[in-house]
């Protein structure tokens, strides 16, 4: 009887361990039930993703950056906490795709209203061009591709893509240098959608009771880092080096909680 007692608790002590130990080894994810990416904190109610600038915490962790990209943690420029996300590329003179990315998986679904709050740098000698350099997109999963991309073309912030809606959201003249705060909702449903955009506070974008559905599949995923979408057929119009800074992003349930500044 004592030895059946001896292995039953070595039995419930190493059952514990394995679920202390695969709390701390989870991401941050997009469930009802969500954790941070430190992976033993709970979000805060109406958070369902949050990661404050490091590569890790991501559905891709580790990512895989294409060609000679590169996307890894820096501590400056930083918007909050010390650390951000650096999305770098670098044209090496073949066509293809150009992308440094992270990823969240199953961030939304038909049905679901959700709002996707970050803050975006690029530096302050940036080179204004006429080719699409993309910080973000939503994605649908099965079958995937790209939906609605946001991207700085000229000295505008504008969205696009296949989803159709198409837009110069707001002008980026002065925001070189600048810690730029987005936060774009989606409310996904074929008659009564919405897609609104609001940058440093202020609603740039706003069409709502429209239809707002991925075209291929019932959820998307939404993906942050540097497209040089340009670069797929033509050189550069710009450097041929560029960089993307990323930091403080959150899917929430409101427009208050998923502005970086709030948090």
């Amino acid at each position: 009887m004592l030895r059946k007692r001896i292995c039953t608790r070595i039995h419930l002590l190493c059952v514990t361990g394995a679920l202390v130990g695969g709390l701390a080894l989870s991401g941050g994810t997009a469930g009802a039930d969500a954790r941070s990416d430190a992976g033993v904190q709970a979000l805060p109610a109406g958070v369902y993703f949050q990661n404050e600038g490091t590569v890790q915490g991501w559905s891709n962790y580790p990512q895989k950056p294409q060609k000679q990209g590169v996307i890894r943690n820096v501590t400056t420029p930083a918007y909050k906490g010390g650390n951000a996300i650096e999305a770098k590329q670098t044209y090496i003179n073949e066509g293809g795709g150009y992308h440094s990315e992270t990823e969240q998986a199953s961030t939304q679904a038909v049905g679901q209203d959700r709002y996707y709050g970050q803050a975006i740098y690029v530096a302050p000698n940036w080179q204004f061009h006429n080719q699409n350099v993309t910080f973000q997109q939503w994605s649908p999963e099965d079958p995937e591709g790209p939906w609605e991309l946001m991207f700085i073309q000229n000295d505008e912030l504008r969205i696009g893509g296949s989803g159709g809606f198409s837009a110069n959201v707001a002008k980026v003249t002065d925001l070189r240098g600048t810690w730029i705060r987005i936060v774009t909702r989606l409310k996904f449903h074929a008659t009564d959608g919405a897609f609104e955009i609001w940058v440093n506070g202020v609603k740039k974008y706003s069409k709502t009771g429209v239809t707002v559905l991925p075209k291929t599949s019932n959820t998307v995923r939404w993906s942050s880092g540097i497209y040089c979408t340009g670069w797929r057929e033509n050189r550069p119009a710009g450097p041929s080096e560029l960089s993307v800074f990323h930091d403080q992003a959150r899917i929430a349930n409101s427009y208050s909680l998923a502005e970086p500044a709030n948090w």
